[in-house]
């Protein structure tokens, strides 16, 4: 049994219409950014000889940086390729900020970031310095706290696709319970 075409057509708009203006809204905002966030300045800066462990690391951008736990990153990987995280990772406006412990060695490190962008896009890059002695000695870090504020994009996003899907099953499961049963309407032509 087919619908007529009416009934198909005002099926096709009630429930299929909404949902695709709610997606294309949804997607349109996401088209390429003009430019994304670049690292403009790090303590220490990039290519630095250094005679001792920098008691700060710093990643200045050029744009504000949303905090995420557990997402952003700092770490530094040796001559050696042993890697030493970055301890006390914290964002605070356009700037990632850690300590690192003692690191040993002299030779080239490289230090690697992980952020994510005000726009809600990683970046991830590195620099390099040179240690040019051996760094000898414990040396303890100031603890910094972690940002308890800030709710990623992405999360607004989830969110907002549970309420659509259960705004769209609800209409359905309604038109379904309004709608008469197919004897019915058989009797009716």
């Amino acid at each position: 049994m087919s619908l007529p075409m009416t009934s198909w057509l005002f099926a096709l708009r009630r429930n299929y219409l909404p949902l695709l203006a709610v997606i294309a809204l949804t997607v349109a905002p996401a088209a390429p950014a003009a430019a994304h966030s670049k690292l403009s300045a790090s303590t220490p800066a990039n290519g630095a000889r250094l005679t001792s462990t920098p008691s700060a690391l710093a990643f200045t951008f050029d744009q504000t940086l949303q905090p995420v736990p557990g997402w952003d990153a700092v770490l530094v990987t040796g001559p050696d390729g042993n890697r030493h995280p970055a301890r006390s990772v914290r964002i605070a406006g356009r700037t990632l900020h850690a300590t690192c412990d003692r690191l040993g060695t002299a030779g080239v490190y490289t230090i690697s970031y992980r952020v994510i962008s005000g726009d809600g896009h990683p970046i991830a890059g590195h620099i390099t310095i040179t240690l040019d002695r051996p760094d000898s000695g414990p040396r303890a870090a100031s603890a910094m706290a972690l940002p308890t504020d800030g709710v990623p994009a992405w999360l607004w996003f989830a969110e907002l696709a549970v309420v659509l899907f259960l705004v769209r099953g609800f209409r359905r499961w309604r038109s379904d319970l309004a709608a008469p049963p197919e004897a019915v309407v058989r009797d009716q032509r």
